[in-house]
């Protein structure tokens, strides 16, 4: 099926309508992304007169265009656009279950240690015999929601300015940079400027990670300023974001506070490759006069967190797909985390070992998690496997986008760096901590876990199968030590990190790759060509096709600077590294 689109602006009065051709072959868009858009409709838009310095992504790809003869006409109108972008806000980040699964429980979240895959075969899915097996069919989840949220931006970056709101092509400069900078540091490379204009089909010209990246930082200063410009009312942001006040609660400073901590987690992701540059932008984005997030502030959350399950309790405690990652299983004791309690069950059922004996553990023993990589069995064999591991049971768990411990944490990261990030390391990383656990309902509890310095080392024990033991490799303390390294500081700053933003799986990745911290448990199997067991893998491939095959050789693995393997560093993933009998010994200082 192929869908032309023609557009014009029409007054409030006039109605959306559109004509679908069905009768020509379409190409899929997920040509250079594998499965990741078979259930998504994309809508190819032939855009009326433009000067050719307004929109300088946009592309006309004559081969989309046809001959229009069974075409319609889409109107739009100012009441049309901002309804796209109201059905567009769930997709910046999609936490419908089956998706979310797709997209990220069955990759990302599993890569950054917070949960793994507990069984080797899913009915609708396909095989995932472990984790870190390629190819599999997970592969192109993450770009999903990007797809399906793309096409409800386009009329606000085209036609905004014109219907006299250009507040909402600010907003939706702000959606796509939240998605795509998460889908840059997955995968690479992108095809920034094809995606937002919906191409197609090939040639795809894929874009390199910096070209990408200083492209959001643009667009998220011009959004800024017209936000401050423009000042919408709670009023007007209801007909974007939906009438119990949205993402921002109805105050438009908070899509800038947004649009900031955007800019400083963005920023401390370069900061190897181009310190002086991300100095820049964190300390624009904290010193700004609106800011980041802060301490006092809501989290950048959905709205319907209370009211529907987060997909990671209805993926584990409700299908048994996922249970505790092995790595935070580990971290979270060695710390004496409460957490692990609040969020996590301990054994379900009598763990037996994988040749049928009795381990000792009864029901209730502990907390079990999985360590990523090992081989796993099909889950309906409730007497063994990992069925009975700790899952998640938190049902209303936040839905977050950007938690604001995050940007505290970041904060302290770019203080010990020396930049000017509004307060000193230790206030900011402990109130990080300190805002994890009153979101978390243990505020009580933060004294006595800061004060905690020196921690025995604990190891990973997997009942049922002894082959995946491994020694722990975290032995540093909470309690900040003025007279530890950079380094120690450092670590300790992201491993609380990590632990707060539970959830943020995108994030906890890449910042693992990016610093080395935290101390993950490399896989037990890898099975990925060009990925270094202890490294880990550096970024999800591009699986390739027929149709894409041209495209990868000519476009995307210039983009990237040398493979389309999952071992190809990404551009701001600097060596700095250093290897220890074996074992990888973060350097970032």
């Amino acid at each position: 099926m192929k869908i032309f689109h023609q557009i014009r602006i029409l007054n409030k009065e006039e109605m959306l309508l559109t004509s679908i051709n069905s009768n020509k072959e379409r190409v899929p868009f997920g040509s250079f992304i594998g499965l990741a858009v078979m259930c998504l409709v994309l809508f190819i838009t032939a855009c009326g007169p433009l000067e050719d310095n307004d929109y300088p992504w946009l592309i006309v790809d004559e081969n989309q265009d046809g001959d229009g003869t069974d075409g319609g006409e889409a109107k739009v109108t100012l009441k049309v656009m901002e309804g796209e972008m109201l059905k567009g806000m769930p997709w910046m980040l999609d936490y419908t279950k089956h998706s979310y699964q797709y997209m990220r429980a069955n990759s990302i979240d599993s890569y950054a240690g917070y949960m793994t895959v507990s069984q080797n075969n899913f009915i609708y899915g396909g095989p995932l015999p472990t984790t870190y097996t390629f190819p599999n069919p997970y592969l192109g989840g993450p770009m999903g929601a990007s797809l399906k949220l793309f096409p409800q931006l386009i009329n606000a970056y085209m036609y905004a300015e014109q219907l006299g709101v250009p507040e909402w092509k600010a907003i939706a400069q702000i959606m796509y940079a939240y998605s795509m900078h998460e889908i840059i540091d997955i995968y690479g490379a992108v095809p920034f400027d094809d995606l937002r204009n919906l191409k197609e089909n090939p040639p795809i010209n894929y874009e390199s990670a910096e070209k990408v990246y200083f492209k959001i930082f643009d667009e998220l200063e011009e959004a800024i300023k017209v936000l401050k410009e423009r000042a919408p009312t709670s009023y007007d942001l209801a007909k974007i974001e939906g009438v119990q006040g949205g993402l921002s609660q109805g105050k438009w400073q908070l899509w800038v506070k947004f649009a900031n901590s955007i800019r400083l987690r963005m920023a401390m992701n370069m900061v190897k490759v181009k310190p002086a540059k991300a100095q820049e932008i964190a300390e624009a984005a904290v010193n700004d006069e609106i800011g980041v997030l802060q301490y006092t502030d809501i989290a950048y959350t959905d709205e319907n967190s209370s009211k529907q399950n987060h997909p990671l309790y209805d993926i584990s405690a409700g299908w048994d797909d996922l249970r505790l990652g092995g790595s935070l299983e580990n971290i979270l004791k060695h710390f004496n985390n409460p957490l692990i309690g609040v969020w996590f069950t301990k054994n379900s059922s009598p763990i037996y070992s994988k040749e049928g004996n009795s381990t000792g553990f009864e029901v209730g023993a502990d907390y079990f998690g999985i360590r990523q990589g090992v081989p796993m069995i099909d889950k309906s064999n409730k007497t063994q496997g990992y069925g009975m591991y700790s899952y998640f049971k938190v049902a209303t768990f936040p839905r977050s986008l950007l938690k604001v411990s995050e940007v505290l944490f970041l904060r302290a990261e770019g203080a010990l760096r020396g930049w000017n990030m509004g307060g000193d390391a230790k206030s900011l990383y402990e109130e990080g901590i300190k805002r994890s656990f009153d979101e978390n309902g243990i505020g009580n509890q933060y004294e006595a876990y800061v004060a905690q310095d020196k921690l025995p080392v604990v190891d990973y024990v997997d009942p049922y199968d002894q082959a995946n033991n491994i020694e722990g490799r975290v032995s540093i303390g909470v309690k900040w030590n003025d007279i530890d390294t950079k380094e120690l500081k450092l670590e300790k700053i992201i491993t609380q990190k990590y632990i707060a933003n539970f959830g943020m799986g995108a994030e906890a990745w890449t910042t693992f790759r990016r610093t080395g911290y935290p101390r993950l448990f490399p896989v037990r199997i890898n099975n990925w060509p060009g990925v270094d067991t202890e490294l880990q893998l550096r970024r999800i491939p591009y699986i390739q096709t027929d149709n894409n095959a041209a495209d990868i050789a000519t476009s995307l693995i210039p983009a990237l600077g040398g493979s389309n393997e999952g071992g190809q560093r990404i551009w701001w993933d600097v060596a700095t590294e250093d290897y220890n009998n074996g074992k990888v010994v973060p350097r970032n200082f």
